[in-house]
């Protein structure tokens, strides 16, 4: 008989369990066997071993002849292992199945509980808080809100040309600043987009499209392009985004526009 464990553990790794497997690799070595010569070979209880039969049968590992007494014979290993293949393909479908249809719909219902509505995220270095405005330039579909001191105001220049892009793919963009004659050709290379004063402001804010803003800290507030201690906290959350552009907008109503700008 093949029932070396060698030979046992391939079959119980198809499927089968160790009964099956010293079943099938007794029909291999014997041909066709009956029920009490597997018995005896085997060792499994003689009533076991029609049980064991017939599960093989339905695996697609032996064939039952049609004699007295039963008599079953080997399918072969290329054959039984593609059964095997087979049927447990069609076991995965059917779990996929209902893992899919009714599992699915549990899990992205229980998302809506248990997800974080949005991200924040602290940003470091004037540098780094530049990098992260193009990056929101570049991101706006709709609009883009800036809210400014007026150094703050100066510093746009370094994002002019992405605004300009942003602008010319139908952004509007809105810019409420502290204005004085030190910004003012600033404004003039700006002119397209709608800038209005305010008295002033601490703190900047940068938002694009409702759904994400920066809100930041300059540190010093001076004219540096690139190089400050800056700290800016960029939140992806449409709520949070929204109640801060609320604010932003009744001021922006309120304040007067710039343009045409003023002469030096």
């Amino acid at each position: 008989m093949l029932s070396t464990k060698n030979a046992i553990e391939p079959l119980i790794g198809l499927g089968l369990n160790k009964y099956e497997a010293k079943v099938y690799l007794t029909l291999i070595g014997e041909g066709i066997s009956t029920a009490k010569n597997i018995s005896d070979i085997t060792g499994i209880p003689y009533g076991k071993v029609y049980e064991v039969i017939n599960a093989l049968s339905s695996k697609g590992f032996c064939t039952i002849l049609p004699s007295k007494p039963m008599k079953c014979q080997a399918i072969s290993p290329r054959d039984a292992v593609i059964n095997a293949k087979k049927d447990v393909e069609e076991r995965y479908d059917k779990l996929e199945s209902h893992i899919v249809s009714e599992l699915e719909p549990l899990f992205v219902e229980s998302r809506k509980f248990v997800e974080p509505k949005g991200i924040f995220w602290v940003i470091n270095g004037r540098a780094n808080v530049v990098k992260k405005i193009d990056e929101l330039i570049q991101k706006a579909e709709k609009n883009i809100c800036i809210h400014c001191s007026p150094n703050s105001l100066s510093r746009l220049v370094l994002h002019k040309e992405l605004l300009r892009e942003a602008n010319k793919r139908g952004v509007n963009i809105s810019i409420a600043g502290v204005v004085n004659n030190e910004v003012l050709e600033e404004i003039d290379s700006l002119d397209f987009c709608d800038i209005r004063k305010v008295k002033s402001a601490n703190n900047n804010l940068f938002s694009i499209d409702d759904k994400e803003c920066l809100i930041i800290e300059p540190m010093p507030d001076d004219e540096n392009i690139l190089y400050g201690r800056d700290l800016g906290v960029w939140v992806s959350s449409s709520s949070f985004t929204k109640f801060m552009c609320d604010f932003f907008a009744t001021n922006f109503k309120k304040a007067k526009s710039v343009f045409p700008p003023v002469s030096k």
